[in-house]
């Protein structure tokens, strides 16, 4: 029933195209023209324009996150080369020589070996300068942390730290 619907709605139209004149055919088209530029440039271009303006937007910080991974992924990569000869030597000497040397020594309030492992209690450190003395003390003396609690203390930027540190 559709199809004969179809074909009655098709000869009315082409019937009412047949009855305009010439002048109201390019009327038409050339409204038919206008209306798929409009939706076109409203559908296509301008969506485009917007995300192309974001993506411009987005760009330096989208380039400086790049830069600091190409800068983590080489320092990476530069610790993975670099020897471990203060392996062989003396763990503990190494941590005493670390811990003085991040002045971290005077903050250290219990210091004790267990079955090769190094356990230090800091009752108050400085968090950035004990981070910086951890990172020394793995990249000198192969020493990691294996367990750590820390806790916040009231003075901004300090911190309690138990440290289980061992190869």
């Amino acid at each position: 029933m559709s199809g004969v619907r179809d074909t009655a709605a098709a000869s009315s139209l082409s019937r009412w195209w047949a009855a305009k004149s010439q002048t109201e055919r390019r009327t038409a088209g050339g409204f038919a023209v206008f209306v798929a530029l409009v939706a076109g440039w409203s559908a296509l271009w301008l969506p485009l324009v917007n995300d192309l303006a974001a993506l411009r937007a987005e760009a330096p910080r989208s380039r400086a996150a790049l830069a600091e991974a190409h800068r983590m992924a080489d320092e990476i990569a530069g610790l993975a080369r670099t020897p471990r000869t203060a392996a062989a030597s003396d763990p503990r000497a190494l941590l005493d020589r670390s811990l003085a040397a991040a002045e971290l020594r005077s903050a250290v309030t219990q210091f004790e070996w267990q079955d090769g492992r190094a356990r230090v209690v800091f009752a108050a450190v400085d968090f950035a300068r004990l981070v910086a003395g951890l990172e020394a003390l793995q990249r000198e003396s192969g020493l990691a942390i294996v367990d750590a609690t820390l806790t916040a203390r009231v003075e901004p930027g300090t911190v309690r730290a138990e440290l289980v540190l061992a190869r």
